[in-house]
């Protein structure tokens, strides 16, 4: 584990720092959850921006070990400037929304409050196209340095990663991650994600983690199997079997009905 963390920071210094600083920002923000006098929606106001923070730190250490492999490292630099930039601001919203017991998202209820919503999704919508655009530049390289078949899985996480970020501006359009029901009801431990009604913010979540996953599937089978067609076809077929089921729970919120129902 030490010597993936040494890579991570080797990489990409700025990310790294960054996603690491999230984790320990997550790690206080848990402890001060316990003497938090603030609920939103009937919940802790600290839950949100803890998995904000890890989510956000999950975010730049994948981004930090995978993005070492775009051959213009250039690019990479500014694209991870913006990240931090957005990240940041983004995270720093949420949290100060969470310190005055307000809801981040979705905020219409203040004027304050609304126009920082706003440029949050601004500033994420300009992330994701860059995002699209670094992963586009990824795909067209002409020669690469890691195994055909481990490229493809980068290739095919950086683009999911994409196509379920832009769940976010659906959510915003709507005003709203429920479908069916109000939000600040029934949920899951944490997660929070409906028990009652259809919950936008699973396709959501397991869509952007596809940056996790995919890649990390494609490393463990380009290991093992060393037949390079072979490889991209076991590939090629857990990527969209995961598709598949991302897809199916978007459905499932469209059709209002939880991931999950546990009442």
């Amino acid at each position: 584990m030490q010597i993936f963390i040494n890579d991570i920071f080797s990489r990409n210094r700025m990310l790294a720092y960054m996603g690491a600083g999230f984790l320990i920002l997550a790690v206080l923000l848990c402890l001060y959850a316990f003497i938090n006098p603030h609920q939103v929606l009937g919940i802790n106001s600290m839950i949100k921006p803890i998995k904000f923070c890890i989510s956000t730190w999950a975010y730049a250490w994948t981004m930090a070990y995978l993005l070492f492999y775009v051959n213009n490292q250039k690019k990479v630099k500014w694209y991870s400037i913006l990240a931090s930039f957005v990240m940041i601001f983004e995270n720093g919203v949420i949290i100060v929304q969470a310190f005055r017991g307000k809801i981040s998202h979705f905020n219409q209820s203040e004027l304050v409050g609304g126009i920082l919503y706003a440029l949050m999704g601004v500033l994420i919508v300009w992330l994701t196209t860059a995002t699209l655009v670094i992963a586009v530049r990824f795909i067209l390289q002409k020669t690469y340095t890691i195994s055909s078949p481990f490229a493809l899985s980068i290739k095919i996480g950086l683009i999911m990663f994409v196509i379920f970020s832009f769940l976010g501006g659906y959510m915003s359009a709507i005003n709203t991650h429920n479908i069916g029901g109000e939000i600040g009801q029934a949920g899951l431990p944490f997660l929070n994600w409906s028990t009652l009604f259809g919950d936008v913010r699973v396709a959501h979540f397991f869509g952007i983690h596809s940056l996790q996953i995919i890649p990390l599937f494609g490393y463990i089978i380009s290991a093992r199997i060393y037949e390079e067609s072979k490889s991209k076809t076991f590939i090629w077929s857990g990527a969209l079997l995961y598709f598949g089921f991302v897809c199916f729970t978007m459905y499932q919120a469209l059709e209002g009905a939880p991931f999950i129902r546990l009442h």
